[in-house]
């Protein structure tokens, strides 16, 4: 069994997207899967032409000669593929949509329309792997998240983490919050266990993964002390 995340962060391996990343894939090695988390950001992907010659060029390959071959193929290799982004502008990253733009040669460019009036390219790869999605927000609320569920909404996905709050993860200033961090991770691991063993994450799992960290009136409170207090250092090492 193959686990492999994709990590759509600028920050790399200093994300909270790979402190999620990485709880989910340490419960999925428990579980006996083979797992590897992939950081875009080290990666070379150049940005799709929109030539289409993988379309009938080159049928099927892309004539882009960068790290997007390797990573295609680990993707369709992998037993499970997750993507996790950041939230940007209330969407994902430049570097996840770069990434997801080149898959363009696993498609055809004939068209189809599906029974609910939608359209769609015919697939040309036969077998994809299950797939899981992170996303998590420097802001408190869920609204954060609507456009990425409305991406995501046609994938038949074995988990989805939606963490607002996100920035409590990289600095739990109390003793109660390090304890609601620790249970979610827990809860994390616990997902990424199921997701091997089941094939999929208990509901009650998932509800586990969804739990508040945080009010929404203390991470703002916590969130502007820290920019005050930085906003006030730069203002201060200032060269006069």
């Amino acid at each position: 069994m193959n686990v492999v995340f994709f990590n759509g962060s600028p920050r790399g391996r200093q994300s909270n997207t790979h402190r999620i990343a990485a709880e989910i894939l340490a419960g999925a090695q428990e579980a006996g899967a083979i797992t590897e988390e992939i950081f875009l950001v080290e990666k070379h992907v150049e940005h799709c032409r929109g030539c289409f010659s993988c379309w009938h060029k080159t049928p099927g390959q892309c004539v882009i000669e960068d790290d997007m071959t390797d990573l295609m193929n680990l993707f369709l290799e992998a037993d499970f593929a997750g993507m996790g982004t950041p939230v940007y502008g209330m969407y994902m990253t430049g570097l996840l949509k770069n990434f997801l733009d080149r898959f363009l040669p696993m498609a055809t460019p004939h068209i189809q329309k599906r029974d609910d009036g939608t359209f769609f390219h015919n697939g040309r790869v036969t077998s994809y792997p299950r797939q899981f999605f992170v996303a998590n927000a420097g802001f408190p609320g869920d609204q954060n998240f609507d456009l990425l569920k409305a991406v995501v909404a046609k994938q038949p996905l074995a988990l989805e983490v939606y963490r607002n709050c996100g920035e409590a993860l990289n600095n739990p200033a109390t003793e109660p919050l390090d304890e609601r961090i620790q249970r979610f991770y827990e809860a994390l691991r616990q997902a990424g266990s199921e997701m091997v063993c089941q094939g999929k994450v208990s509901e009650k799992t998932q509800a586990q993964v969804q739990m508040a960290i945080m009010s929404d009136e203390e991470y703002m409170a916590q969130a502007n002390r820290y920019w005050d207090e930085a906003i006030q250092g730069s203002t201060t090492d200032r060269p006069q």
